[in-house]
């Protein structure tokens, strides 16, 4: 009976030491995903002192004579915080860590992944935007005046008639794609649906309608909430009823719980598109290429290219070709590709759709029906969805926010750099595609930590 008894503590002292053991272990793990980069990169030599110094919350100099600066920048679902490493004179990059935010998934919050985080390695400060006037000194002054509340572009603005369409840049960690299309009749926002659909067609919609994608058991389901956000949209003729909270959550439409920051920014897309408002972008000099992600039911992938040079459009084409290297265009001008006996062939109407383009400088001018046809441009009588999506990209490419170009070369095969903005001090960097709140508030914090070092060294 005693051996039983003695048997019965001694598990009992192991299993207890087991337990200790796992909630050290756990709390020892949890310690270390909280540490900073100033643990992480050395021993910290000094701390610098931060009273006085807005949106700075620390910053230390390390045993290798590097600065770690801890700031916060305000982003477009709340603030962002990030740790800023500089070499030991403080004006070089050595890296970035975001430590934490709530942007949006799959558009701000990209700035989280390493094809954002990789450009600030090694560059010097301050940086910038493509687009952006930075005076040397002008820093903080900079990100003074971003904060100062802007009116809303869209304001007073007048729709043209047509349908419009926006879809994030990539799926959701579901596989599923958001996209937001827009209807406008008599200048007027006529409807309006936002879904998420995956790549063999399923429409999160559809599953919450039939009870495969249940939220909460009670209130209205995601296609309900869906439409209620549409509707709400229609009624007001604007985004300005929409207020949302860090978490992009908004209380402004009876019934909606979900996120609704991706919604807001597809929206904001098709109402400025129809109302021809584009961003201010600056064009870099190069050539930029953008494709269909696959080929149609004949077998052509559509493709367009563009070329600026100072700052311009020069040229463009659209064109789609099969996997043999047979372009639709050369098809059409030999009479192997027949639409109609009357007006222009496929090669010609491509041809004054790109002219229009270049002509403009802009997509603006592009105005299309529920069917993506235009009566913008004389005798372009196909289909022209596809060609505003990819020649849309070959912009933007061009603008800065993405970080795919080809970089154009000069006659002895050397970049051409002609195109930098030598006004600017410091180091030029892409923004996230899509996400220029975010991308803008990363490089505020940069700034003002770049300033505050030059300020307190």
């Amino acid at each position: 009976m005693m051996n039983k008894d003695v048997k019965g503590i001694l598990a009992l002292v192991v299993v207890t030491a087991l337990s200790f053991g796992v909630i050290f272990g756990t709390g020892k793990l949890t310690k270390n995903s909280g540490e900073s980069a100033a643990e992480n990169t050395g021993t910290v030599q000094a701390e610098l002192d931060v009273s006085g110094a807005e949106n700075i919350e620390r910053a230390v100099q390390m045993d290798d004579g590097s600065y770690v600066v801890s700031v916060k920048a305000a982003g477009y679902g709340g603030d962002i915080h990030m740790d800023v490493t500089f070499d030991e004179s403080g004006k070089v990059i050595n890296g970035l860590a975001v430590t934490e935010q709530s942007e949006t998934e799959n558009l701000g919050a990209k700035i989280t992944e390493e094809e954002f985080l990789s450009q600030f390695s090694g560059i010097e400060a301050p940086v910038y935007l493509p687009g952006m006037t930075l005076e040397a000194g002008d820093a903080g002054e900079e990100q003074e005046d971003s904060q100062e509340p802007q009116a809303d572009p869209l304001d007073g603005a007048v729709f043209a008639d047509g349908t419009y369409e926006a879809k994030a840049d990539a799926p959701d960690d579901n596989g599923f794609t958001e996209q937001v299309t827009m209807t406008v009749e008599n200048g007027k926002i006529t409807q309006m649906n936002w879904d998420s659909i995956s790549e063999d067609g399923t429409k999160k919609s559809d599953l919450a309608k039939n009870g495969e994608y249940v939220m909460t058991e009670d209130g209205l389901n995601w296609a309900e909430q869906s439409q209620a956000l549409t509707d709400a949209v229609i009624e007001n003729q604007s985004l300005g009823f929409l207020t949302m909270d860090e978490q992009t959550k908004t209380d402004a439409v009876a019934g909606v719980s979900i996120s609704v920051g991706s919604f807001e920014q597809l929206a904001r897309q098709c109402m400025e598109e129809a109302a021809g408002i584009s961003p201010a972008l600056t064009l870099t000099d190069g050539t930029y290429e953008a494709q269909a992600d696959e080929a149609d039911d004949n077998g052509f992938t559509e493709q367009v290219t563009m070329t600026v040079a100072n700052g311009k459009i020069t040229e463009m084409n659209w064109d789609s070709i099969s996997e043999d290297g047979t372009k639709k265009s050369d098809l059409a001008k030999n009479g192997e590709y027949v639409m109609t006996e009357d007006g222009l062939n496929w090669a010609e109407q491509s041809q004054a759709l790109t002219d229009a383009v270049i002509d403009h400088q802009s997509l603006d001018f592009l105005t299309m029906d529920e069917q993506t046809k235009t009566d913008a441009v004389a005798g372009v009588s196909i289909s022209v969805g596809s060609f505003a999506d990819l020649a849309q990209q070959c912009i933007r490419q061009a603008g800065g926010e993405t970080a795919v170009a080809n970089t154009k070369e000069s006659a002895d095969g050397q970049a051409d750099d002609s195109a930098e903005n030598t006004q600017n001090p410091g180091t030029q960097i892409d923004a996230v595609s899509g996400a220029t709140i975010s991308s803008t508030a990363v490089v505020t914090g940069i700034n003002e930590a770049y300033e505050f070092l030059q300020s307190a060294k």
